[in-house]
């Protein structure tokens, strides 16, 4: 007998560290460089563009660093970010096929990339990856750590029913 209250729900989070850190280590020698002309750490000259590489770096990390996806009855619901922004969400009834695969290092475009071959990409690293292909004929791919069980909990939802534990 089937529990209508019972759902498979995934969640996953990806992190691209390494690219944090670089992104990190090449605005430093930026920030030692924009030293103001007269040696000062204070004058207007220094303080504006400071302020304005700080913040991109902030918004940077704020925004970039991160990619937490959930699939399940719902669909999927794609974050990005600390702040779970930009977001995407693509309902159940609007996903036709989903799959998962693994994006060569050939093929990776880093954050939130479109091009009418491969379509929206929201990829941070090569690796695992959920495409899903949508009724519209676009094609989404999402980074995720365990895209198996993401496109286990999206058929279970579409089949309505639940199998702990994976069995069949």
């Amino acid at each position: 007998m089937t529990d209508p209250s019972i759902h498979t729900i995934y969640t996953g989070r990806s992190t691209n560290w390494p690219l944090i850190w670089l992104s990190t280590a090449l605005v430093l020698p930026l920030l030692v460089m924009a030293k103001g002309s007269d040696g000062s750490w204070t004058s207007v000259d220094i303080v504006v563009p400071f302020a304005v590489i700080v913040s991109a770096m902030l918004v940077n990390v704020a925004t970039a660093s991160s990619v937490r996806s959930t699939a399940g009855a719902n669909g999927v619901t794609v974050h990005f970010g600390v702040f779970g922004w930009p977001r995407f969400r693509y309902p159940i009834s609007r996903i036709q096929h989903a799959e998962a695969i693994e994006i060569p290092s050939s093929r990776w475009a880093c954050g939130i990339y479109w091009s009418p071959r491969r379509g929206l990409m929201l990829t941070l690293r090569t690796g695992p990856a959920l495409r899903l292909s949508l009724i519209t004929g676009r094609k989404v791919t999402i980074s995720t750590p365990h895209p198996d069980a993401a496109v286990n909990a999206l058929d279970t939802a579409r089949r309505g029913t639940h199998r702990p534990n994976g069995q069949t």
